[in-house]
């Protein structure tokens, strides 16, 4: 744990406002957070804390990029991701985390965002992990699968039969 002691900001003797910090994640503090969702990446996040006298309000924005394979031709890909996420944190009698909402122990003297940072870049994964490779240089993309897939769908237009089920076509079916 002592990777993510650099996540971890005061909360006890914090003055009521707004403060900044600003963390940079790489491939390091994806492994050292033992997901398997993300491997490999690299986000600038820009955090925002307003500390009220009954509550705190943690703004997360995040850009970077994730590496992973391309859903439509299988290449390595750094797939841009961009944004945002708003938590109350809230004082209890015991420590909980309830989605939007995180209780915290009056007595906290500390809050570590590692976990919430990385659960906020989660969610904003896109599900389709495709992106518009044309308008990058060099491109990343692997042309050959692209150049088949174009082929493939061309080949398949509508109205041409020429699947498996294309004897089934003259058969005659009676109607009750």
């Amino acid at each position: 744990m002592a990777f993510f002691d650099q996540f971890t900001l005061p909360v006890k003797g914090l003055h009521i406002g707004f403060h900044e910090y600003q963390f940079d994640i790489d491939d390091a503090f994806f492994k050292a957070s033992d997901t398997d969702i993300i491997e490999s990446g690299k986000f600038h996040v820009d955090l925002s804390l307003e500390k009220n006298m009954d509550m705190m309000i943690l703004t997360i924005d995040f850009e970077g990029h994730w590496k992973t394979a391309c859903d439509r031709c299988t290449a390595d890909i750094d797939l841009p991701v961009i944004g945002s996420n708003e938590i109350l944190i809230k004082y209890g009698e015991k420590e909980l985390d309830d989605g939007d909402i995180i209780y915290i122990m009056k007595e906290s003297s500390e809050l570590n965002v590692a976990k919430i940072i990385l659960d906020s870049i989660i969610v904003s994964l896109p599900i389709m992990k495709t992106f518009d490779c044309d308008s990058s240089e060099p491109r990343p993309c692997d042309q050959t699968v692209l150049d088949r897939l174009t082929k493939w769908d061309e080949d398949e237009t509508p109205g041409t039969d020429s699947g498996i089920w294309s004897g089934l076509s003259g058969l005659q079916v009676e109607e009750e």
